[in-house]
């Protein structure tokens, strides 16, 4: 073990501000597989755990006579221990093709910051690019054991000095931090941390993550020998910390971290699922392609193909239920009504990997009448709608309450919207929000929608329609740059004629494209498709209705209706139908201080209708 005045080299690793925004903006998604993790962990009958095979491209370096550099077996042995240590994260890191040897003498020694001379002739997109070298420092020119980058999509690097790639924890250190995890002392290395050791703000200051204890960051001088805490350091509340030696994302001594918690496993599994599912090796990988994977139908026949030519075995679950169902290269296979992840295991004479895609196959996701105001939603992706980052960029619709993650661009309310987050991405990429299939039944039918669009550099919004024959683009004119004049205007109101597509099912697509720059959100909300002769009657659809915040964050429950004057009574009733809370609704707010956490239901009557939402404290 380290003596005890060692002084190791540290993590070069810094977070920036733009990943903290991004991370925080995919919360909602983060938070989903979070849950479905946690699922998979508590189900002790779940025999099918879902391992995910992520590809792995060494650059060793070396020098320009080709000697030196990280020997194959320390390699081989560094892939292993990382196997052995994100295996609670249902991942494993393969070996994509033969190592990439870089002799060159000036790389040996390398700086933070050069990484442009690593990539301009030695780097693969689509793979996790782990840069094996000598001798590393950051820009104060101090000797550092090694840094991840990963903001963005085509900046998948991770550099690693030959001596830490072997030690047993800097490699998963530096591999934390590519899927999202910060130092347990938080993003900010040069104060202390603001966690309390009580807990209490565990989920918004140190890491964000709440079952690793408040750390006050680790130093040469408060750890000892035995991995022990020595330091008298306390929070604001004057409690002392007690924070784990032992965690790989902290900066305890190398030779005593040995484990992530579950809660850092879940989010590291979670961002892959959210973020990094595109990394897939050329030429072995359990990637696939089909015909078709969407039908408003009752049943769909899907045909499945693999295409890479270095694999002797498949293995294929097409349905999520944990069987294999197919062992050919390239099935066919029927559903019926529902949602479906698929599970390819390929393998060869050297290796075996397995992949999964989740929420694959819909199979008559039908709404029908479309009323959607996104109150509900956790995620874009909720209630059959589908969002689509078609540019592999991070560019996507999210779920969001009140401002986005972006000053000086996108809505401020307190309602929920989907939205187009900018931040991160590139000038053209394209995002997709797809509607469920919706039947039109009479000629008079008519789609409106609300949008925001606010913002320096805002892109372009266009409304497309499916049918049986395909895409119809642009059935309105496209919406072009900022939209309004500040960040608090109103959503303004749009309507499309769909008398055309009468006796049809169709989808609708909202497809947004990123402008210039970070300050581009596009936001929308309230869709409903309506017949246009009842457009008097404004209060008796959903759509005309919000109930906010929801969950209920204060004493006060606010009520945003089109026609306030339509509305007469009110009354919060629980599961059993019992009454709780009831009266006249005259200045648009319900004072809910009574009602102890719960679910509830909210139930509004104008003159001729009620309706019903379902609310939560």
């Amino acid at each position: 073990m380290s003596g005890q005045n060692e002084i190791e080299p540290g993590c070069g690793t810094t977070t920036s501000q733009e990943s903290l925004d991004y991370i925080y903006s995919i919360k909602p998604q983060i938070k989903k597989h979070e849950q479905v993790f946690a699922s998979n962990k508590s189900n002790k009958n779940n025999t099918h755990s879902v391992v995910n095979s992520i590809p792995v491209k060494a650059h060793i370096v070396r020098s320009s006579k080709g000697t030196g550099g990280l020997c194959v077996s320390d390699l081989n042995n560094a892939i292993e221990t990382l196997n052995a240590i994100y295996a609670g994260a249902y991942m494993e890191f393969f070996l994509c093709d033969a190592i990439n040897y870089i002799d060159d003498d000036g790389l040996c020694h390398f700086k933070k910051g050069n990484e442009s001379d690593l990539k301009e002739t030695n780097y693969t997109a689509g793979l996790i690019n782990i840069y094996f070298i000598d001798y590393l420092e950051n820009t104060s020119e101090e000797s550092i054991c090694g840094y991840s980058n990963n903001v963005g999509r085509h900046n998948d690097i991770i550099v690693i000095k030959n001596s830490c790639a072997t030690n047993g924890s800097s490699l998963a250190h530096e591999l934390g931090h590519f899927f999202s995890l910060t130092h347990t002392h938080g993003p900010d290395s040069s104060k202390m941390t603001t966690e309390l050791v009580d807990g209490s703000n565990c989920d918004t200051d140190g890491d964000g993550i709440c079952d690793t204890p408040a750390d006050p960051m680790f130093t040469n001088s408060n750890i000892n020998n035995f991995c022990e805490y020595t330091g008298i350091d306390t929070d604001a509340n004057g409690h002392t910390f007690n924070p784990d030696t032992g965690n790989l994302m902290s900066y305890s001594r190398k030779s005593c971290r040995n484990h992530f918690t579950h809660q850092q496993l879940a989010r590291m599994y979670a961002f892959y699922q959210t973020t990094k599912n595109y990394l897939a090796c050329p030429s072995f990988n359990a990637n696939f392609s089909v015909d078709t994977s969407v039908t408003c139908e009752e049943t769909l026949t899907v045909n499945f193909k693999n295409s890479c030519s270095n694999i002797t075995n498949w293995q294929w679950d097409v349905d999520s239920d944990g069987i294999i169902d197919y062992t050919n290269q390239n099935p066919t296979h029927t559903y019926s009504t529902g949602v479906y992840d698929v599970t390819l295991t390929v393998s060869n004479k050297s290796k075996t990997i397995k992949q999964t895609f989740s929420k694959f196959i819909k199979v008559g996701t039908k709404i029908t009448p479309l009323q959607e105001d996104f109150e509900d939603f956790e995620i874009a992706g909720d209630r059959g709608w589908t969002a689509i980052d078609v540019s592999k960029s991070g560019y996507n619709w999210y779920s969001n309450s009140g401002k986005t993650t972006t000053d000086d661009t996108g809505p401020l309310i307190k309602g929920k919207y989907i939205y187009a987050e900018a931040s991160g991405a590139n000038l053209g990429d394209i995002a997709e929000f797809i509607s469920p299939c919706i039947d039109i039944t009479t000629s008079n039918t008519q789609l409106e929608f609300s949008y925001h669009m606010f913002g320096k550099n805002i892109g372009e919004l266009h409304i497309d329609i499916q049918t049986n024959n395909g895409y119809i683009n642009d059935v309105i004119p496209g919406i072009y740059g900022s939209q309004h004049s500040n960040q608090d205007d109103v959503f303004l109101k749009q309507t499309i004629d769909l008398s055309s597509y009468e006796n049809q099912t169709i989808k609708v697509r909202f497809r947004a494209v990123r402008g210039a720059s970070w300050d581009g959100d596009i936001a929308i909300d309230d869709i409903i498709i309506k017949n246009i002769e009842s457009e008097q009657d404004t209060f008796d659809t959903l759509s005309n209705i919000k109930a906010y915040p929801n969950p209920i964050t204060g004493a006060t429950l606010y009520i945003k209706a089109k026609n306030s004057e339509s509305i007469l009574n009110y009354q919060i009733s629980n599961l059993v139908g019992q009454v709780f809370l009831s009266g006249t609704l005259t200045d648009q707010a319900i004072n809910v201080s009574r009602l102890s956490s719960g679910t509830y239901f909210l139930t509004i009557y104008s003159k001729n209708s009620k309706i019903v939402k379902k609310i939560i404290k």
